[in-house]
């Protein structure tokens, strides 16, 4: 017997709702439109928390800029949580650039020097039109037109939007959603149920956030003579 060939298992979120419906206890023909707008509104509170709980390796992207002479800052994308690792690529080669806090930053006694950047702080706070925006501001400034910053970004799990779209979640975070919906419905309508399916909830997004970890060793290394103030 052959087999299908494909891996597009991709259930809309009227499908998961559906699903987390039933395993909380309750019956579909029950549910009414304003069981709908709360279902819905737990949908963006877990794919939010989701977005605390470490990298989700498929919302990564690379942002690619392109420096300017004497700029000092730039935009990230819309979405942006914070950046990963940061290269500074001249002709060809990269050079990584590493992070700083805001108070580092603001201590910075010329930001309007020109040069080679190596350093960066990302400023994460909320626009009221925009919702979050997040830049990025690094020295040296810009001293020419040729320098890339390459950094890899994390950013925010997309909202839900209407009941026909699919979620933005990899097909093995889809087990580990429907039972923490179900939890959070049973949480409102069945509290009874609510503690066997929130462990079980926990339990499958741990078996997820595994899968979905990076399988490269982590290698740690101490300069000593750093340490001990040695040059």
């Amino acid at each position: 017997m052959a087999t299908t060939g494909t891996f597009i298992a991709d259930p809309n979120l009227a499908a998961y709702v559906d699903e987390a419906v039933e395993r909380a206890g309750l019956d579909l023909q029950e549910i009414v439109s304003q069981h709908l707008i709360s279902i819905r509104r737990s949908v963006g509170f877990i794919l939010s928390r989701w977005s605390n709980k470490g990298f989700r390796q498929w919302t990564f992207t690379q942002v690619d800029h392109t420096t300017v002479v004497d700029e000092n800052f730039f935009d990230l994308p819309a979405g942006t949580i914070d950046v990963q690792t940061v290269v500074l690529r001249r002709n060809g080669v990269d050079t990584e650039m590493y992070p700083i806090s805001r108070s580092d930053y603001l201590i910075i006694h010329d930001k309007t020097l020109t040069g080679r950047p190596d350093r960066y702080f990302i400023d994460r706070r909320r626009d009221t039109e925009t919702a979050t925006r997040v830049q990025m501001f690094y020295w040296l400034s810009g001293e020419n037109i040729t320098d890339r910053i390459i950094a890899n970004v994390y950013g925010q799990i997309e909202d839900p939007g209407n009941a026909q779209n699919t979620l933005d979640i990899p097909f093995r975070f889809q087990e580990a959603f429907v039972a923490t919906l179900s939890a959070k419905i049973a949480q409102k309508y069945q509290p009874d149920r609510f503690r066997d399916l929130v462990a079980e909830a926990e339990v499958l997004f741990n078996e997820a956030r595994h899968e979905d970890s990076e399988s490269a060793p982590m290698v740690i290394s101490v300069n000593y003579d750093r340490f001990y103030g040695r040059r």
